[in-house]
């Protein structure tokens, strides 16, 4: 039983670090091109196209009539439709200070979180494996566990949606409106309640084996 847990537990740990990987590859690569004698002035517009690079979620405003944009199939060379659900465009944004500071900070803000939970799992599965199952500090670490990602998901949806309304009153695909449903992290708000609800049933458990105990 232990060690299926085991496993399971490792699973879910290499899903993390997998999460973990773009970030740190992308930092690398920053500090690279920082650090490298090979920076010119001519990479510049380069730099600034990258930053400028919004994405943008889009959904059909009405079926009918919806146009369609096309592009060339490689494999075939014929042109086929399209449907631009999300795209990058490069154009700079007006974002208010406050949003671009605070929306830096929880990028920083999810992979601290992240390495937190990933400290909070490994607390739960050790306590598990010593047979330390159904006690009170089980309960509150998942309670911190629950919590620290729900927030976090509600923390990056909000700045997401916000986000979004700004560019779509900079920017407007014709036929097509903003997709702000997309920006909902359905799977980590889903993960923070179940890890609440978990924690409630082993408090419910918890408290009946001490009425147990003092009826006994």
């Amino acid at each position: 039983m232990k060690k299926r847990l085991n496993i399971l537990c490792l699973m879910v740990f290499v899903v993390m670090a997998i999460g973990i990987l773009p970030f740190a590859y992308a930092m690398g690569v920053g500090f690279q091109a920082g650090t490298s004698g090979d920076y010119q002035e001519n990479d510049v517009p380069e730099i600034e196209q990258v930053v400028n690079a919004e994405s943008v979620h889009l959904m059909p405003a009405r079926l009918e009539g919806l146009t369609m944009g096309s592009i060339r199939n490689e494999v075939t060379g014929q042109e086929v439709s399209i449907w631009p659900e999300r795209v990058m465009v490069n154009m700079p944004v007006d974002y208010p200070r406050w949003f671009t500071v605070m929306n830096t900070v929880t990028q920083w803000l999810v992979y601290v979180v992240l390495i937190v939970i990933m400290v909070l799992f490994l607390k739960i599965i050790v306590r598990v494996n010593k047979g330390r199952v159904f006690e009170w500090k089980n309960v509150r670490l998942l309670r911190w566990l629950g919590g620290i990602v729900l927030a976090s998901s509600i923390l990056t949806t909000v700045l997401q949606i916000y986000g979004a309304s700004l560019i779509s009153q900079q920017f407007a695909v014709k036929g097509f409106a903003p997709d702000y449903f997309s920006y909902i992290s359905v799977m980590e708000l889903t993960v923070g309640l179940v890890a609440l609800i978990v924690a409630e049933i082993f408090a419910v458990g918890l408290k009946m084996k001490e009425e147990q105990d003092l009826t006994i």
